[in-house]
C-alpha cells in the first residue's frame, strides 16, 4: 500500500447504544479524519464527540493493544487472546458456581 493513499473505512461506533455510522479516513496506520456516515440509515451523518475521540484513543501511546495479566509481584505480563479469554471464562464460571447464575450482570448504555 502506498503511504500517501487515503482510504475510507465505514464502521459503526461501539461507544454507546446509538451505534452511529462512521466514515474513517486513513492513510497507512494514521487516522486522517472521523466523520458521520451520511448514508447510515440510523445516524444519517450525525455523531457525538465520543466518536470523534476514537482517533485520540487509537493513537494513545498508553493504549493496551493486547491482553496483559498482573503477576503476583505487581508486574504485567503479555498473554495471548486465547489465554485471556480462557481466564475470563474460568473466573466467570467460578463466580456463577459460587454465587448463582444471577451473580454476573452486564450494563450497556449511556448514563444519564
Amino acid at each position: 500500500m502506498r503511504k500517501n493513499l487515503v482510504t475510507t473505512h465505514y464502521r459503526a461506533s461501539n461507544l454507546c447504544e446509538a451505534i452511529c455510522g462512521l466514515a474513517i479516513e486513513v492513510s497507512g496506520d494514521e487516522i486522517r479524519s472521523i466523520r458521520g456516515d451520511r448514508d447510515d440509515p440510523f445516524s444519517r451523518g450525525h455523531i457525538c464527540p465520543k466518536a470523534v475521540a476514537l482517533q485520540d484513543i487509537h493513537g494513545d501511546p498508553d493504549r493496551l493493544r493486547q491482553p496483559v495479566r498482573r503477576m503476583e509481584n505487581g508486574s504485567w505480563k503479555r498473554v495471548s487472546w486465547d489465554e485471556a479469554f480462557d481466564e475470563v471464562a474460568k473466573r466467570l464460571r467460578a463466580v456463577q458456581r459460587d454465587s448463582g447464575r444471577d451473580a454476573v450482570a452486564l450494563y450497556v448504555g449511556n448514563p444519564s
